[in-house]
């Protein structure tokens, strides 16, 4: 009797690169908010009329928030699962990133700083070890290195593409461009 075919199953090289691209959108939009933000500072002040020395709280809180947040995030990761944190927090940091260009006020504006701050650390807390896991031991040294490829593009991103978009746009556009990407790693 003739054997029947194996059912064709999920191509896995597909889906590990799959995975990767949207932990990949998400790290370069993530590391290049951190970054694009110092060129804004100045238009920042003025827009609020407060001092630059206030308007360091705009990295400040970035940076307590989330070195804060980053490890007990991978703790409740593994506690209910690491595709649920990263994407909630890539929708958190997408609302977080709408609130802080619609902010009426200093005060508002970091208080929505910190919230898509702790989208950020809900991200970054669980993409490398979800890279980690969708690749075979012996691709993992080629996933982590185009892991931190990826993120220093998004580095070296923010200064650049922050300044041009300065010149023709308003800070909040900066803050608005977050957006999409975000959204395009959460479905994809």
């Amino acid at each position: 009797s003739p054997t029947a075919p194996a059912p064709a199953g999920p191509d896995l090289n597909a889906l590990k690169w799959k995975a990767f691209t949207a932990i990949a959108i998400s790290f370069v939009t993530m590391v290049f908010s951190m970054t694009m933000v110092f060129v804004a500072l100045s238009s920042i002040a003025d827009d609020y009329g407060v001092t630059l020395r206030a308007v360091s709280w705009v990295v400040i809180v970035q940076s307590l928030v989330i070195s804060g947040v980053m490890m007990p995030m991978g703790r409740v990761a593994d506690m209910i699962g690491r595709r649920r944190v990263h994407l909630a927090g890539l929708l958190l940091f997408a609302f977080g990133s709408a609130c802080v260009a619609l902010a009426p006020t200093f005060g508002l504006m970091i208080a929505a700083r910190a919230l898509m701050s702790l989208g950020n650390a809900m991200g970054q807390a669980v993409g490398t070890a979800m890279v980690v896991a969708v690749f075979p031991p012996e691709e993992r040294g080629k996933a982590l290195g185009s892991q931190t490829s990826v993120v220093a593009i998004g580095s070296a991103m923010g200064p650049i593409v922050g300044g041009f978009v300065l010149q023709v746009a308003p800070w909040q556009t900066l803050f608005w461009m977050l957006v999409p990407p975000l959204l395009l790693a959460w479905v994809v």
